[in-house]
Order: structure tokens, then C-alpha cells, then sequence
């Protein structure tokens, strides 16, 4: 390629990269202005709540993400003059542009796994709490987890009481309308296929060939429904063993003397590996139960924080 042809070249690569750019930037915007029209445009607060949960750092990550690729295209128009002295100046501007755009990424990515999820709690706090109006236009009143038992059949208590479904009942204490609301709970359950509650719960396991840092081993996992009984066994390999310092303990005593006073009791969990997980019950008997099934490993990836 002669010098001519070069120059030819780069004023056509300023061109794509300027309309580009352009339109990568236009699109990161865009996608932080849906995501804000489309939350404004769900009248119900659970509707909000569901929409934020799936959707919110999902949108921004590719908001960040479209915007490195504009800073990155963006980068690729500067330092002409020196560019067209050498094609080597060329691969070391796009060498460049690629390591901050992709520094622009990380960092955003960051934000979003270890900052992000805690800020986003909060809204979503602020719209599962946000006061409810019934049809006839009255205040509902949201009940405590020993009243609203009353109102939650035998299997939505079952799934509550394995802390894989947690239902807030709303009530308009003029007209007793009811409205039952179902979140994700504190801990992962499997889904029984008899009952179809998520109220399917390892009871035992049962090794038929132990790992060895050579093989995988074989393990055998019992599945038993606390509502319907129903039973389910699932086969399942065994890493091979890699040795490790990562270990993990309940606390032996976690008891309160007195419930008297406590609006709420926040839990807080700490592994010997640095990761950190929260949970808030509404009283003592929860936050008690909770305890007694809780299990790390069935935690959520997204509740948990290093």
C-alpha cells in the first residue's frame, strides 16, 4: 500500500469510525433512557419491582458496554497526523483505543457486580414496601409473617417455610381486599413436580465413588417435597479434589433475649473465604428458622458479596 492509498484508507476509517461511534454512544444512551421510560411506564409497583430485578444491570452493562466501544472508535479518529507518518502508528492507536475501552468495560462490569447489586436493593425495597392502594381507593396495610399465614394456602406456607418463596399479603382493612404478592426467597429450593411448589429440599446423600485428585467420584443426592412428600433421587459427579482453606460454619449461638422493640433483624453472614451475604427478617422466629435451613451453597450468586 502506497502513501496515497494509506491516506485514502484513513480518511475512510475516520468516517466509519465517526458514524460508528456515533451511533454506539447514541445507543448507550438510549438504553439508560428505555430502561428509565419503561419502569415509569409499569403502573404496579410489583410489575416495577420484577422489571428492575431481571433487567436493570443487565441493560446498564450493555449501556457501559456500547459506550467503551464509542470511546474505543472515538479514539481511533485521533492523532491523524502522526498515524499517517506509519501504519505502525496506526496498530498502536488501535492497540491503545482496545486497552482503555476494555479498561472502560471492567471497571463498569465491577461496579455492577460488587456495587451495583446494593443500590439496586434498595429500589427494589422501595418498591416492594411503597404503600398499596386497593381498587376502591383505600390504604392497604401489609401484614406480619405470623398474620398473613391466615391468608396463604397450606402449600404457599410450605414454600415460605424453606425460604424459597416469600409472599407480602396486602390488606384493605375497610373492604378485606386481599392482594398476594410472591418474591424470590432467601435460599434457592427446587421445584416438586408432583405439587409444582418450590418446596423440593435435599434431605441425604449418599456417595457411591469418592473423588480422588486422579477421577471424579459418583454422588447420589435425595430429593424429598415438604408439602406433598413426594420423593426424587438425581445422580451426580464429584470434582475431583483440589485442597482448599475455604471453609464454612454457622454460628453456634445466634439467640436474642427479647423480641421487645425489634422492627427488623438483619442477619449477617461471613464465609472464612471473605464473601458476605444479608438477609432481614421481619422477627425473631424467622430469622431462627432461617438459620436452622440455611446452607451457603444454596445461596444466589447475586446476594453475595466478597
Amino acid at each position: 500500500m502506497d502513501k496515497a492509498q494509506y491516506a485514502e484508507f484513513l480518511t475512510l476509517w475516520k468516517q466509519i469510525m465517526y458514524v460508528v461511534g456515533g451511533a454506539s454512544l447514541l445507543t448507550s444512551i438510549l438504553l439508560r433512557i428505555i430502561n428509565s421510560v419503561r419502569v415509569s411506564s409499569i403502573k404496579e409497583y410489583k410489575g416495577k419491582y420484577d422489571y428492575l430485578k431481571k433487567n436493570e444491570i443487565r441493560m446498564y452493562f450493555l449501556s457501559i458496554l456500547f459506550f467503551a466501544i464509542a470511546v474505543f472508535l472515538g479514539l481511533n479518529t485521533l492523532e491523524e497526523e502522526t498515524v499517517l507518518i506509519s501504519v505502525y502508528w496506526f496498530i498502536i492507536r488501535v492497540f491503545i483505543s482496545a486497552c482503555i475501552a476494555t479498561l472502560i468495560a471492567y471497571v463498569g462490569y465491577l461496579i455492577l457486580k460488587f456495587y451495583w447489586p446494593g443500590k439496586l436493593q434498595k429500589k427494589l425495597d422501595k418498591w416492594r414496601y411503597k404503600p398499596r392502594t386497593s381498587s376502591a381507593g383505600n390504604p392497604m396495610q401489609i401484614l406480619s409473617e405470623a398474620e398473613e399465614d391466615v391468608y396463604l394456602d397450606p402449600g404457599m406456607q410450605a414454600e415460605e417455610d424453606v425460604f424459597s418463596v416469600d409472599y407480602d399479603v396486602w390488606v384493605d382493612n375497610k373492604t378485606m381486599e386481599i392482594k398476594i404478592e410472591k418474591y424470590l426467597g432467601y435460599l434457592e429450593v427446587l421445584q416438586c413436580q408432583s405439587c409444582t411448589f418450590q418446596t423440593l429440599k435435599l434431605k441425604s446423600e449418599e456417595i457411591l465413588q469418592p473423588a480422588t485428585e486422579e477421577q471424579e467420584g459418583e454422588l447420589l443426592k435425595h430429593y424429598e417435597c415438604s408439602y406433598c412428600k413426594s420423593k426424587r433421587t438425581t445422580k451426580h459427579n464429584i470434582a475431583k479434589i483440589i485442597h482448599s482453606d475455604k471453609e464454612f460454619r454457622l454460628p453456634e449461638d445466634y439467640k436474642l433475649k427479647s423480641e421487645r422493640k425489634i422492627k427488623s433483624i438483619m442477619v449477617e453472614i461471613l464465609s472464612n473465604s471473605g464473601e458476605r451475604v444479608e438477609f432481614f427478617f421481619q422477627d425473631l422466629e424467622e430469622a431462627t428458622r432461617f438459620l436452622e435451613e440455611f446452607d451457603f451453597d444454596k445461596v444466589p450468586e447475586n446476594q453475595i458479596e466478597n
